[in-house]
């Protein structure tokens, strides 16, 4: 089965799984069917091409239990989880940093107001949770439904203590690129979260679930710096939502970081006065670009993303994890990410969205 069809029968498996929650409130159903881009609540279809994203997450957890036990289907209630509390999560992203368009169609709040918009993240974040209570029915006897759930419970965690940081560091720029890692990990742990689930539903080995955690982590770290990379330099249309809004909110992501310890004393000054002063302009947003191009900032940020990938490769290739039916993440690690060392920033806008 192709990753399409894997993705083809997860959307089905999705669609099942939330009408079977059976939402009362015909605001919240309308407000899922928008977010989910179906054609209505009563039609699961895509209401245009390309609206749902590459939905990396589920992905990435299907393919794990599917190299693990040969059987993909041991993951889907975990990859349910893992992309509603994702959905969840960037809901309310939108709604903190008044981004107006996700995945190029209106944010929730946009379309509901700031209130439904909230409460319809909290609702999806509820059932994400519920999702996991599927493998109490008996079908799979030797997974530990509970530690399931505090897997997920910790990735939440992760996820919002990267947004405080994040919120606090908006005002200051003396951060190292070790910490803007472990954030940029907090932001999209959840791939390393899906990934983990997979594996435990899929095996009782310890070492093998520690190894494929680490492998989501490298993933999930390489994912979010490349996804700041392309809020920089990619475009808005593959974005889905506006191109260098991190820099109008004083966000510090990698290429900012790594842009400001590679500038010289001036440059160092001047972007220090740019980032954490008041919001800058389109005038201050040109001259921000243009110190990151002084500094090589693309470069240096698609040369980490390089790094991170290669190590999350190697590990499928090495013990434990050599002798389980890896290529497939293999092939789909390297397609995120390969061939970008080295690449101009119009070379490398191609990818993902959320």
């Amino acid at each position: 089965m192709t990753p399409d069809a894997l993705l083809g029968q997860f959307d089905q498996e999705l669609f099942a799984f939330l009408h079977r929650e059976q939402p009362r409130s015909e605001t919240f159903r309308r407000m899922v069917s928008d977010h989910m881009a179906w054609r209505s609540w009563d039609d699961g279809e895509p209401a245009t091409a390309n609206a749902r994203g590459k939905r990396v997450r589920p992905l990435l957890a299907l393919l794990t239990a599917r190299a693990i036990v040969g059987d993909h289907r041991r993951a889907i209630p975990a990859a349910i989880a893992v992309q509603l509390v994702h959905d969840f999560s960037i809901i309310l992203d939108d709604i903190m940093d008044r981004d107006r368009t996700r995945r190029n169609r209106p944010a929730l709040w946009v379309s509901y107001g700031t209130g439904h918009a909230m409460t319809a993240a909290a609702g999806i974040y509820v059932v994400g949770l519920d999702a996991l209570q599927d493998y109490l029915d008996g079908t799979w006897p030797d997974v530990q439904a509970r530690d399931l759930s505090r897997t997920l419970l910790d990735s939440c965690l992760e996820m919002a203590d990267s947004q405080h940081i994040d919120l606090d560091w908006e005002k200051r720029l003396d951060m190292t690129l070790d910490q803007v890692r472990e954030v940029a990990l907090g932001r999209s742990c959840l791939i390393r979260c899906g990934v983990e689930l997979a594996a435990a539903v899929s095996t009782p080995d310890r070492e093998v679930r520690l190894a494929f955690r680490e492998f989501g982590a490298l993933v999930a770290t390489a994912f979010s710096v490349i996804d700041d990379f392309r809020g920089l330099w990619g475009s808005e249309e593959r974005n889905g939502k506006p191109l260098r809004s991190d820099l109008r909110r004083h966000k510090k992501t990698y290429p900012i970081v790594v842009g400001h310890q590679r500038s010289a004393p001036a440059g160092r000054s001047r972007l220090q006065a740019l980032l954490t002063g008041p919001e800058p302009g389109d005038t201050e947003i040109a001259a921000i670009m243009e110190l990151l191009d002084e500094a090589d900032a693309a470069t240096a940020t698609l040369r980490e993303v390089a790094r991170l990938s290669a190590q999350a490769v190697e590990l499928l290739r090495r013990p434990p994890l050599a002798r389980f039916a890896v290529s497939e993440l293999i092939e789909l690690t390297e397609s995120l990410f390969g061939g970008l060392a080295g690449s101009s920033p119009a070379l490398s806008q191609g990818g993902l969205t959320t």
